[in-house]
């Protein structure tokens, strides 16, 4: 009786190990390559869309 418990809780701690992956993952993840880095740096300070010449030449903008 007790030779099958032992046996029966050594099969379980077996199967819940190897399901685990002590052995290792069952499968390697695909780890995506590093993206080159860019040639020339963002532009910075340009508004996007560009603002109409006109708008921002405004009396009511120069009243302030």
């Amino acid at each position: 009786m007790i030779a099958i418990i032992n046996r029966a809780l050594g099969i379980s701690l077996l199967i819940s190990l190897v399901g685990c992956g002590v052995r290792g993952p069952l499968i390697l993840p695909i780890i995506p390559t590093v993206p080159p880095a860019p040639i020339a740096p963002e532009p910075k300070g340009i508004l996007y869309p560009p603002q109409a010449p006109e708008a921002a030449q405004t009396p009511a903008s120069n009243d302030k």
